[in-house]
């Protein structure tokens, strides 16, 4: 067991992903790094205000080899799309073609036997972009100008079909805050209850993002399931116990990580 001392969940994306360690935000990230607490060290990879064709670029150093030694992704999260929706002409802009192609090259990045990263201890989880909420979003300043709730949604829309098509489950975020944003209602129909600008999650977002994270590893992926991962080391409980019972307790091999 290397230094770092335990597997990881590796949360790769763009700026969802990045600021999901904004704990005033209450970040999902931050809120799974809370569960797996000394049982897997979340890892978070956003790169704000990136597209799939420049995250494809990155993934490959950030991810380990097939033969590598050491702790390794337990569970890769993919959350991209929002910045692939900006329309043609602006730099972000990536044709819903190559977002696809894109995407899928990520996943077999891991579950083609022929990737030099290939993992079979490697779960992945695609999660889709959230909706858009357009009178939010164009209530901000020029910057936040180029996407269309129809952009983001045909993202939306390939996230799961990618998913479908390789039997991984999938988050659909999209689906949750458009229909709850409805429920919701009022002057911004119900988008300000999950995001601050139309695109970037709020608390209400990211407890909503977690929620629907976790809901979807304890589904599909039980052996993670936080209740169920195991400590890489003994609580403290555990320790003093140990120590109770045998005076002579060998603290270094006591304390190895498993």
């Amino acid at each position: 067991m290397s230094h770092f001392g335990c597997d990881t969940i590796l949360c790769f994306g763009d700026s969802l992903t990045q600021r999901g360690w904004d704990v005033s935000r209450n970040g999902w990230v931050a809120q799974l790094s809370e569960v797996y607490a000394r049982k897997l060290d979340v890892v978070s990879r956003g790169y704000g205000g990136y597209n799939s064709r420049w995250t494809l670029s990155l993934l490959p150093q950030i991810l380990p080899t097939t033969d590598s030694k050491g702790p390794r992704p337990r569970l890769l999260t993919i959350l991209l799309g929002s910045n692939d929706a900006f329309l043609p002409g602006l730099k972000q802009h990536v044709p819903i073609d190559e977002y696809r192609s894109n995407i899928e090259s990520m996943v077999n990045m891991v579950t083609d036997p022929q990737s030099a990263h290939y993992s079979s201890d490697t779960k992945i989880l695609l999660i889709t972009p959230p909706a858009l909420g357009e009178k939010l979003y164009s209530s901000m300043c020029d910057l936040y100008v180029g996407r269309t709730p129809e952009s983001v949604k045909a993202c939306a829309d390939v996230m799961r079909d990618i998913a479908e098509r390789h039997s991984l489950p999938c988050v659909d975020l999209w689906t949750a805050v458009e229909t709850q944003a409805k429920e919701v209602g009022g002057e911004l129909d119900g988008y300000d209850a999950f995001s601050f600008d139309g695109v970037h999650l709020n608390a209400g977002g990211n407890d909503l993002l977690f929620k629907l994270v976790l809901q979807a590893i304890k589904q599909h992926y039980p052996e993670l399931d936080p209740s169920k991962v195991p400590h890489v080391v003994p609580l403290l409980s555990e320790l003093t116990a140990a120590i109770k019972e045998n005076e002579d307790l060998d603290i270094a091999q006591f304390l190895k990580f498993k």
